[in-house]
């Protein structure tokens, strides 16, 4: 039957019922005009000028219809430079498909990759841990407890790998390179909690095949003896062939099993070739004769045997003597770690009927070295991206309907003649003046369509979704426009009218946010839970940091599961952090997840001593914000509590996230000089800046602005530190010495404990700030621990610090004068910080007179000091373990250290008040709410 071409043909009923079809318009314009004015006008016919222009408008949307169905690629093009700007906005497959190593295949991938790696294999590194079980002094070690009294337990560490390499046979390759440079990949792809521990050549198990092959009358004998080996030898080893990318597509698989994996140099590996590379458990005499019996010229296996290959007495080999691995004639089971080779002590023999036949070794070499180049050259392909579509740019521009009408209608580009009446003149005016309105709204659509490629993309500078453009090409538009100069500007106010941005804005986001099956909801409930009074501020920081995640989405994606890399300088003031940890930073609105110094005192409850000849001495609280050489802001009042200054900091700091809050008052002095003030909703001052006033408006404005500026990177600039603790085991001295007093064993007689008696397999500290606006607070802090939870791996165990308290300065000075009589003319100070006021400018005591003339008292707390501990001890840590010369591992010092602050820290809480379900006013406060609030967590 023969086949018939089929021929595309145009349909006969193209009535698509929407903005595309122009008859549809058409009719239900014509509907609307009966609808609404059947009384006085019964004339519908084409001929009638009302509907001549129905229809022009009619056309108008068609275009406006067509220009909105065009292939997305062509409305987000650009006139210039299109290639790099749609890379800009939009993440190739090769860079937001592929993601960094988490399965052993995708390590077997990246290592394969390596010029000179032929084959790699990841095994677990044995290292055993012996745990001592005694109550009052648990001890764990590398090696055995022998003769105690306690009982002994046995655990395996995990998280631990050794690679094993089959390297090229090629000599321009050096093996010792080879193994720096397989370092160098894994420590800049590696897994949270995971380390290498060694690189290993992997150690052959010879095979001996021993046969005699009868070969068809016509087979080329070197040929088919190369071919045997080869074949035999990629039984034994297979070489793992890369694909290109027009190979992976032939095999039809679709873009995201393609790119599955990290990005490689080399072409794609499959999990198919990888999987049916792995070291073999056996080696089966039946599978040898299948594959001998497929090669062309073999007619049949006269004979044929396997075994190990006998120790050779003499010569050097790679094989190892020494196998233990049970086998038989026809299984022989392979060493644990070891690759199945050839042996040279095999022998293949030859026949051709009754006659042997012998081989001219010259020409096996020959094939045997074509087959092996064509081997080697179906792994050197090329990683290429899948193209990035396109488009074509139009220019978007939106050209008057009034051109479109018959020249008699008088609104053409050419106008009407200066014969005609002024009656006539007048009427063609109207008619631009009645037409004009739906021009604009047709421009204004335009404008918007032109602004598609804006809306859908992660711009910070935007600031706007509504657009207007004014309609241009109208003739004498100055005299249908009353005030045509402030045209624009007019319908601009009307559309700012319209603009609700926030709204819109988030709208849009999360439209962009949900193609990545992302969502910000519980982030932003918990903002507005926590800052409710500051709306505009939270909305513009929730927008900021959706329009942040999105950018960086291709890294956050494929690095969730990334461990920073230990081996890279810098250590500290650096992003070099795990990909957990900038994921966590960009969900939770952190602007900044570099590793660096987190604890500070810029935020701090001052100790005031307040002494007078009246009352004699009493202590005092005042909160402050404020830099090296400036205070921000300062409390209006002195309190007699120390919790009392920190319960008004905390109002404090969720008022200064909105910008309405600071405020310029002016003095009731004769100078009336401006300064600035933070009030709170009902306008009362509830912090100002002392000691700073200014002369004029225009110059405290801008010191205002220079204090939201200083306060709002003050508030957001959060972080937290993550530690994993399989970095603190010294594995390669195994020793572990005075580790035990820093480790936080909990063991019974049983060897039970109430935490895993493992202090180092996939476990990690998370350490916050816990003193911050935000890290303060109950709910903000559920929040996170939720999100930490969800997003760490599952076989991760966390735990979770919230460390320091909101009185800042850990070491607190106290300076007393030493007042004789009032006529040393001071009766009543306060001593704060070196500094002497008495309600007037403050003026700083010099180092001679406070020596002279104060007593100094040093109150120290230690529960403010984990959070600047950690910091020094983490910092010296990863200097220690950063340093090559001492093979990357951290000095036994430096371990300890760390250990003893990561396990002495105390979680700290602000004072919380129990939520009464019927008080609206408590919603912002920190809440404690009965069966509900959970206060921390191991």
């Amino acid at each position: 039957m023969s086949i018939l071409d089929e021929h595309i043909t145009i349909p006969s009923n193209v009535s698509y019922k929407d903005d595309l079809d122009f008859q549809y318009l058409r009719d239900a314009g014509q509907q609307y005009i009966e609808d609404l004015s059947r009384k006085i006008w019964t004339d519908y016919n084409i001929h009638d000028p009302g509907i001549t222009i129905m229809e022009l408008l009619c056309y108008a949307i068609t275009d406006l219809g067509l220009r909105i169905d065009q292939p997305i690629e062509n409305l987000v093009a650009s006139p210039e430079n299109n290639f790099e700007k749609m890379h800009e906005q939009f993440k190739s497959a090769k860079n937001i498909l592929t993601c960094r190593p988490v399965t052993a295949i995708d390590y077997r991938k990246l290592f394969i990759d390596i010029k000179g790696v032929k084959n790699c294999w990841l095994a677990i590194h044995q290292l055993p841990l012996y745990a001592e079980c005694s109550i009052t002094h648990p001890k764990v070690s590398f090696q055995p407890f022998t003769n105690s009294e306690h009982p002994t337990e046995t655990l395996k560490i995990k998280g631990l790998y050794t690679v094993y390499v089959d390297f090229d046979d090629d000599e321009e390759y050096v093996e010792e390179d080879i193994i720096a440079e397989i370092f160098t990949k894994y420590h800049e792809n590696r897994n949270l909690c995971e380390d290498l521990v060694e690189v290993k050549k992997i150690q052959k198990q010879c095979i001996r095949v021993c046969t005699q092959i009868q070969l068809e009358n016509g087979a080329n004998e070197e040929k088919v003896h190369a071919t045997i080996q080869f074949e035999v030898g990629q039984y034994l080893s297979p070489s793992v062939r890369a694909n290109s990318l027009t190979e992976m597509l032939d095999k039809g698989l679709s873009s995201d099993e393609i790119f599955e994996g990290p990005i490689l140099e080399n072409g794609f590996l499959t999990p198919e070739e990888l999987q049916k590379s792995e070291l073999r458990k056996d080696v089966r005499l039946s599978d040898i004769m299948n594959i001998i019996m497929k090669i062309d010229g073999v007619k049949l296996i006269e004979d044929i045997s396997i075994d190990n290959c006998p120790p050779k007495t003499s010569g050097d080999t790679d094989c190892n003597q020494n196998i233990s691995a049970k086998s038989d004639p026809w299984i022989i089971c392979i060493e644990e770690n070891h690759l199945p080779e050839l042996c040279d002590q095999s022998t293949f023999k030859y026949k051709k009927g009754f006659l042997p036949v012998g081989l001219n070794e010259e020409m096996v070499d020959q094939y045997t070295e074509e087959l092996e180049a064509s081997d080697k050259a179906s792994q050197e392909k090329s990683f290429d991206d899948l193209p990035m579509p396109l488009g074509t740019y139009t220019e978007i521009k939106y050209n008057t309907v009034q051109h479109h009408l018959p020249e008699n209608y008088g609104i053409s580009k050419y106008g009407l003649s200066n014969y005609v009446s002024d009656e006539r003149k007048v009427k063609a005016k109207q008619l631009q003046g009645y037409l004009l309105f739906f021009d604009q709204v047709l421009s204004t659509y335009f404008s918007h369509l032109e602004h598609t490629k804006t809306l859908l993309s992660a711009d910070e500078t935007l600031q706007q979704t509504y657009f207007f453009k004014a309609v241009e090409g109208i003739n004498g538009i100055e005299d249908l426009i009353s005030s045509y100069p402030n045209y624009k500007e007019n319908v601009e106010n009307i559309i700012d009218k319209l603009e609700d941005f926030n709204a819109r804005r988030n709208e849009l986001l999360d439209h962009l946010i949900a193609r990545f099956a992302e969502v910000f909801e519980d982030y932003t409930n918990t903002m507005y839970k926590l800052f409710g009074t500051a709306k505009n501020s939270v909305e513009n920081n929730i927008i900021k940091t959706k329009n942040k995640f999105i950018k960086e989405y291709d890294t956050i994606s494929s690095e969730r599961g990334l461990a920073f890399n230990y081996r890279q300088s810098p250590h500290w003031d650096t992003n070099n952090v795990s990909g957990f940890q900038k994921r966590i930073a960009l969900l939770s609105g952190l602007d900044d997840y570099s590793r660096r110094d987190l604890f500070n005192d810029n935020i701090t409850i001052e100790t005031l001593k307040r002494v007078t000849i009246k009352d004699g001495v009493h202590i005092e609280y005042r909160w402050q914000i404020k830099s090296d050489d400036k205070v921000y802001l300062s409390s209006q009042k002195d309190f007699v509590s120390k919790q009392k200054a920190i319960n008004e900091l905390l109002e404090v700091l969720k008022l200064a996230t909105n910008h309405d809050n600071y405020v310029l008052r002016r003095t009731e002095t004769a100078s009336r000089r401006y300064y600035i003030a933070l009030v709170n909703e009902d306008g009362d001052i509830i912090g100002r800046q002392y000691n700073h006033y200014y002369a004029t408006r225009e110059t405290a404005e801008i010191k205002r602005l220079e204090t939201i500026a200083f306060i709002d990177d003050l508030l957001f600039d959060e972080g937290f530190y993550l530690i994993e603790n399989i970095l603190t085991l010294p594995y390669h001295t195994k020793d572990m010495g005075e580790l035990n007093d820093c480790l936080p064993l909990c063991i019974d007689d049983g060897c039970n404990s109430c935490i895993d008696i493992d202090p180092f397999s996939y476990q990690v500290t998370i350490i916050f700030p816990g003193y911050t606006a935000r890290f303060s607070n109950i709910d903000f802090r559920i929040f996170m621990e939720d999100l930490i939870r969800r997003e760490l791996p599952a076989h991760i165990q966390p735990r979770i610090c919230w460390v320091g308290h909101i009185d800042g300065a850990l070491t607190q000075v106290i300076k007393t004068p030493i007042i004789e009589n009032e006529s040393d003319g001071i009766s009543n100070m306060v001593i704060s910080d070196g500094l002497v006021t008495d309600e007037a400018p403050v003026f700083r005591v010099s180092e001679a007179l406070a020596d002279e003339n104060f007593t100094y008292e040093i109150i120290d707390n230690d529960e403010l000091y984990d959070m600047k501990h950690i910091q020094k001890n983490w910092k010296a840590f990863l200097k220690s373990k950063a340093r090559k010369a001492g093979g990357y591992m951290a000095s036994h010092k430096a371990t300890k250290e760390l250990l003893c602050s990561m396990n002495q820290m105390n979680t700290i809480y602000a004072t919380g008040t129990l939520h009464d379900c019927n008080d609206d006013e408590g919603e912002n406060k920190n809440r404690i709410i009965l069966n509900r609030s959970a206060l921390g967590s191991l």
